[in-house]
This record gives structure tokens, C-alpha cells and sequence, in this order.
């Protein structure tokens, strides 16, 4: 393609976002979904350009937009809110994870002529959440704090929990049989250690901010830090996403820590970001997820229409678990009808998902191609089913239907559809 065209294409792009996020105030339909339909268009449909042109920058970028939106997300978090949402969370990611590993592995045992090894890792890595989908959506839809926190945290704890377990249930086919012990003292090291190296970095970040504010130009160095803690973390073993949202908590609820040994040590206090700063932030997240959800239409691979029509099923089977998870998982008592409604039908996989479907290929897996095909569809399914659900929830009387089924959650004001059907009745009664 002309270096001119590309030129057009990137500022184009960056103005149609502007305009895609005042098309989802007005008609609810989410702009990463016309994102990734540009991507779709000009990867797969027209192949004006594929995943193989970025080379290794394309999986790079991937994982710097999951970090910055990971971090950005963490640092609007409220520490009080946190609190009140933390067991909210942790709740309805491990239901949430269980239900849909369980029921997308013997779909896709059923559905397709693989054996059980290959099934239980795709139910592994179809049943985390995308973070980099759900957060920015969560802060677009009309949400209680505590909901929104709810889905910030449990979005990066699910796509953790996905990774980590797929990538034991990967080494367990060597040893050709998985083992429990050894995958949960994993999983439990991985976020601990996540979590201490996420918080002491924000603390010390805080600190360092003294000096760093005297630099010119020095408003990158914030990012560039969250930057080598995902990386040590990952490079250490443990979970650079959990580490990235945590560096973010941390900075942003800075005040709580009240160490008296360091402030006499170097005379110094935890600093907040200031809101310029936030700001600055929050446009570097805007531009990345541009960016990404373009590359991820790119990275979508059609194979045939029995694929498509089994990659369509098992988003039907997501869609199935979300809701069980939310209905026995959230708290009724706190959580509205219409914040579980919406938080039920937030079904959409993401990187993670993409990343380690071609982990089989890689090993040699007999089939590998045929997972991985099948789990890009299911990504651009489930978001498409997404954007498609949260329009019915929130325009049509299909939130009726939700409302019905969280029966016995907190009242709230009614979805419109609901409204508008109440007046019907009550204008006939008349």
C-alpha cells in the first residue's frame, strides 16, 4: 500500500473513533465493534493487509495495549469501592471461569472430533474474559462505581486464571496427565507475587515522582515503568497483567500507605498523579484501543461455514455460562437488575485467547490450525454477539426477558424497553 494512503488511513481512523464513541452514546451499539468490522474489511474480507505484515511488532502491540488499558483502568479504581467490590469479584471470576470451562469443553468435545486433551485446553482458553474489550465497554455503559469496578477487576483475574491454566494443561500433555496440586500452587504464587510487585512498584513509583517531575518531558516515564514491572513479572514467572492493574490501584489510591521508616529514610511522601497527568492517560488509552480492535479484525481468520457454525454454538455456550455465573455469583443484594443484565451478556475473548490458540501449532499438535481457526472465530463472534446483546438490554424488550431472570437483585431504575412496555399495559388497562 502507498506510504500516503497509510498516512490518510491512520488520521482517518483516529477522527471515525471520535465519531464511533458518539454512535454508542446514541445507539448503544459499542465502537470496538466498528473498529474490528474495519479491521475484518481490510484483513480477511478485502486482504489489503494481514497479521504476517506486522511480524513480531503485531503480537508486541497486542500486549502494550493490554498493559496500558490495564493500568489506565486500575488507576480511576477507588479504594473504598474496591473494598465493598472485591469479593463481588473474585466470586464471579472463578464461577464464571469454571462454568464456561466446563460446558465450552465438552461442546467443543461434541461439536468437533477432537479428543478430551484438546477440548478441556480450548474450554480453557475460550473461558477468560478480554480486559482490553470489557473495560473500556465498562466505563461507556451505564453502570453503578462498584459494578464497573467489579468487571475492572475480575476482567484481568479471568484473563490471568485463563492464561495459567492453559499453559499447565499444555505442559500436563506432556506428561500426559494433569496435575491439580501443581496447577493450583501456580495459580496462587502468580497472583501473589503479581500482587506484591505490583503494589511495592506503585509505591515506590509515587516516590520517585519527585524526581522525575524535574525532568522535561517526563510525563512517559510513568508508562514506561508499568512497562518493566509487567515484564519482570512475566519474565519472574508470574502474572504481568495482575502486576500492571495493581502498579495502577496502587498510584491511584496512593494515600493509604503511611510507611514512617521510608518518608524518614528519603524525606520524601507518596505523590498522586495530578489530573493533567490522568488526562494524558487516558488519550494514550484512547489511541492504543483504536489501534488494537483495528488489528484484531485484521487477526480474525474464516475457515468454512461448519467452523463458523460450531464457532457460533460455542458463543451461544458462553452466553450460557455468563449468565449462570452472574445469577449465582454477583451479590443480589447490592447488584442492580440492570447492572447483572449488562454484566451478563459482557461475553467477549480478546488477546489472551488470541495468543494462545496458536500455542498448539507451535507444539506440534495434531489439529493445531484447526483450534486456533476456531478460536479466532469464536473471539469475532462473541464480541459481535456482545455489541448485538448490550443494544437488546438496553433498547428493545429483550431487557425484559434479563429482567425476568434476575429476579430477586436490587431494584433499580428499569431498562427502557421495560418502561415502555409497562406504559403499554397500563394505557390498555385504562
Amino acid at each position: 500500500m502507498d506510504t500516503a494512503l497509510v498516512i490518510i488511513f491512520v488520521g482517518l481512523l483516529v477522527f471515525l473513533a471520535h465519531f464511533f464513541v458518539i454512535l454508542f452514546e446514541r445507539t448503544r451499539v459499542p465502537d470496538v465493534l466498528y473498529l474490528i468490522l474495519i479491521g475484518v474489511l481490510i484483513g480477511p474480507v478485502l486482504q489489503i493487509i494481514s497479521p504476517e505484515d506486522f511480524g513480531k511488532i503485531g503480537h508486541i502491540f497486542t500486549t502494550i495495549a493490554l498493559v496500558v488499558i490495564l493500568f489506565e483502568g486500575g488507576l480511576s479504581l477507588d479504594l473504598d469501592v474496591l473494598r465493598e467490590s472485591l469479593k463481588g469479584s473474585v466470586s464471579i471470576t472463578i464461577l464464571s471461569y469454571v462454568v464456561s470451562m466446563i460446558l465450552l469443553t465438552a461442546g467443543f468435545f461434541i461439536l468437533t472430533p477432537f479428543g478430551m486433551n484438546e477440548s478441556v485446553f480450548a474450554g480453557a482458553v475460550l473461558a477468560g474474559p478480554a480486559p482490553s474489550v470489557i473495560i473500556p465497554l465498562a466505563r461507556q455503559l451505564n453502570l453503578k462505581e462498584s459494578t464497573r469496578t467489579i468487571l475492572t477487576l475480575e476482567s484481568p483475574l479471568g484473563e490471568a486464571l485463563c492464561i495459567l491454566v492453559s499453559l499447565a494443561i499444555l505442559e500436563s500433555f506432556k506428561l500426559s496427565e494433569i496435575q491439580i496440586g501443581h496447577m493450583i500452587g501456580r495459580l496462587l504464587s502468580s497472583f501473589l507475587f503479581a500482587l506484591i510487585i505490583g503494589v511495592m512498584g506503585g509505591f515506590f513509583w509515587s516516590i520517585l515522582l519527585h524526581k522525575m517531575r524535574q525532568l522535561r518531558n517526563a510525563i512517559f516515564t510513568t508508562p514506561s515503568f508499568v512497562f518493566i514491572l509487567y515484564g519482570v513479572a512475566e519474565f519472574l514467572g508470574f502474572s504481568g497483567p495482575v502486576a500492571a492493574l495493581t502498579f495502577g490501584i496502587t498510584l491511584g489510591n496512593i494515600d493509604i500507605f503511611h510507611i514512617s521508616w521510608v518518608r524518614k529514610r528519603f524525606s520524601l511522601k507518596p505523590l498522586h498523579h495530578d489530573e493533567t497527568e490522568k488526562l494524558f492517560f487516558g488519550e494514550i488509552v484512547f489511541v492504543v484501543k483504536t489501534f488494537f480492535f483495528v488489528y484484531l479484525g485484521i487477526s480474525v481468520y474464516f475457515a468454512d461455514l461448519k467452523s463458523m457454525a460450531i464457532a457460533l454454538l460455542l458463543t451461544v455456550i458462553l452466553l450460557l455460562s455468563r449468565l449462570t455465573a452472574v445469577r449465582f455469583g454477583a451479590d443480589s443484594s447490592v447488584t442492580p437488575r440492570g447492572d447483572a443484565s449488562l454484566m451478563s451478556v459482557l461475553i467477549p475473548k480478546g488477546t489472551a485467547a488470541a495468543v494462545l490458540a496458536a500455542l498448539p501449532i507451535q507444539m506440534g499438535i495434531v489439529g493445531g490450525e484447526f483450534i486456533q481457526d476456531l478460536i479466532y472465530e469464536v473471539i469475532l463472534t462473541s464480541i459481535l454477539l456482545t455489541a448485538l446483546l448490550i443494544y437488546l438490554a438496553e433498547k428493545t424488550s429483550f431487557s425484559g426477558i434479563l429482567w425476568w431472570f434476575f429476579e430477586g437483585f436490587s431494584m433499580d431504575l428499569k431498562p427502557q424497553a421495560v418502561e415502555a412496555g409497562t406504559k403499554k399495559k397500563s394505557a390498555k388497562t385504562k
